[in-house]
């Protein structure tokens, strides 16, 4: 797997769609994830990332995906708490990927699952126009995460009924481990 990260959508590589990409469709992309960083805070920028396979990859185990493509907002992030809004282009199949946008929180459950995905909305797509319809869709509900929506995690996770920081220190269980770091 090759891994490219940068600040801006533009200078990403994209390899290894399952569809042509035109620049029609490219450009559009680029307009939308252009948008992105105006719509939070300063200091509230777009993290992004492509990722390109090697062709001969086995299938992946049930429920995991490949990613394509990801950006991660990073709205609240104190190293053991935090809420990210996040964009994430996968394989559904091999000629089909997954546009999902969602919102993001760390998870207080007993059981540590790391985070939960408490919004989500994904598109289907197996062309190259369809592909940038949906990337413009999820950007454009980002955007509106990052407006509307409350921007400390506590209240995302009351929306979905999980338990809170708060909950968990309130049963003398201390969070045993810091966030993970990215590799």
């Amino acid at each position: 797997m090759l891994l490219s990260r940068a600040d801006r959508f533009g200078d990403l590589q994209l390899q290894g769609l399952p569809f042509d990409l035109d620049h029609s469709a490219y450009d559009r992309m680029c307009a939308a994830a252009d948008v992105l960083p105006s719509a939070g805070t300063p200091d509230v920028q777009p993290a992004w990332e492509s990722y390109t396979h090697e062709d001969a990859l086995p299938r992946p185990a049930a429920g995991v995906q490949l990613l394509v493509l990801s950006a991660t907002v990073s709205v609240v992030d104190t190293g053991q708490d935090w809420l990210e809004l996040s964009l994430q282009v996968a394989f559904d199949t091999p000629s089909l990927l997954e546009v999902a946008a969602a919102v993001e929180v760390a998870c207080w459950c007993t059981n540590d699952h790391n985070m939960h995905a408490v919004e989500r909305r994904e598109w289907l797509v197996g062309s190259g126009p369809a592909l940038a319809r949906s990337f413009d869709a999820a950007i454009h509900k980002i955007t509106r995460w990052l407006a509307t929506g409350p921007s400390e995690p506590d209240p995302w996770r009351d929306r979905a009924g999980l338990p809170s920081p708060s909950d968990r220190k309130a049963a003398h269980c201390p969070r045993s481990r810091d966030r993970p770091s990215d590799p």
